[in-house]
């Protein structure tokens, strides 16, 4: 249960990623500058729900593409997943220090010259966007839920550390558009006041993350 847990914090972590959130504010102002004039809350928040869920389709598609990658790559890697996993801690922890130190790992992603037929197809983009910049930025933490997957006793409790860690990631996901339905003056408000400062918050929390990793795979080694 121990590692369920830390597997849905890392898919929040994941979408608190700074090359990813950094996404989020155009797309609400855009969500929001689609309203209309004055719709009511019922459909606003179908609306949302509905595009929120077709972002979360999108993550879906590139973290269901990495995912096969690795677990081919780790039939021929299978006797070191442990090593590789704290190697991973290592990573993690080098990389939050980075960060809270002022180095960036984000990358630029520019998707306003795409010109989707519709909201549906745009959502969907969205989410495909928003998947590779938490992947591009942190994959190390998606990899050691997915060595730790691969290493699990049986494949219906690695499967889950697969679940918690999208669930994770779609809470936040519906949450961000949800809320943004609800009090869009107020996140806008958040969103500005906390993007300079995402990147260390998040080092901190990968200096942690990558602690815990370790200190988990040690004890599975004794």
């Amino acid at each position: 249960m121990e590692f369920y847990s830390f597997s849905f914090f890392q898919g929040v972590l994941a979408f608190l990623a700074p090359c990813a959130v950094a996404l989020l504010p155009g797309y609400i102002v855009a969500f929001i500058s689609r309203s209309g004039s004055n719709p009511g809350i019922s459909t606003r928040l179908l609306r949302g729900l509905k595009l929120a869920l077709l972002s979360i389709a999108g993550i879906f598609a590139i973290y269901a593409i990495a995912t096969v990658l690795i677990i081919s790559a780790a039939q021929l890697l299978k006797d070191y997943m442990i090593w590789i996993t704290i190697g991973m801690g290592v990573i993690l922890i080098i990389i939050g220090i980075l960060m809270t130190t002022g180095k960036s790992f984000s990358f630029t992603l520019n998707v306003n010259h795409a010109s989707p037929k519709s909201e549906v197809v745009e959502a969907f983009v969205f989410g495909i966007a928003y998947a590779i910049g938490a992947l591009g930025c942190l994959f190390p933490l998606f990899l050691v839920v997915a060595t730790q997957a691969m290493a699990a006793p049986s494949a219906w409790t690695g499967a889950g550390y697969f679940v918690a860690y999208f669930g994770g990631m779609s809470m936040m996901m519906i949450g961000a558009i949800l809320l943004s339905v609800l009090a869009r003056d107020v996140m806008m408000k958040y969103l500005r006041k906390i993007l300079p400062h995402m990147e260390k918050v998040t080092g901190w929390m990968l200096i942690g993350a990558g602690a815990y990793v370790i200190y988990y795979q040690s004890f599975l080694m004794y």
